[in-house]
């Protein structure tokens, strides 16, 4: 069982040439939506009594939407730090590539 770039299964999941925390941080993102969302709803609908009128069910949608963004925000820069470590690696080996050529070049 092999992939495209000849990498059995077993060393891609076991290896770190490629990092699945990307995914992992985006199922986690779906499912924090999914909890602020819930909570939101019950909180709209827990304040919305006999004594708490209008202005606490727009505090309490506003709320939601406010910790619906700074959720993603929060989630972004986790994607954001794994992207930089990818992108290191393709500098990297842009720079080996590089590096051979210039010196099989100079021994010409």
């Amino acid at each position: 069982m092999t992939t495209k770039k000849g990498y059995s299964k077993l060393s891609l999941l076991f290896g770190f040439e490629h990092l699945i925390a990307p995914y992992l941080i985006k199922f986690i993102y779906r499912a924090g939506i999914a909890v602020i969302v819930i909570g939101g709803l019950l909180s709209c609908f827990n304040s919305g009594g006999s004594s708490g009128g209008v202005g606490r069910v727009s505090l309490a949608l506003g709320g939601t939407l406010l910790s619906l963004l700074l959720w993603r925000v929060m989630s972004e820069l986790w994607i954001l730090a794994f992207n930089i470590y990818e992108r290191l690696g393709d500098i990297k080996d842009l720079l080996r590539v590089q590096n051979n050529a210039s010196k099989i070049g100079s021994k010409e």
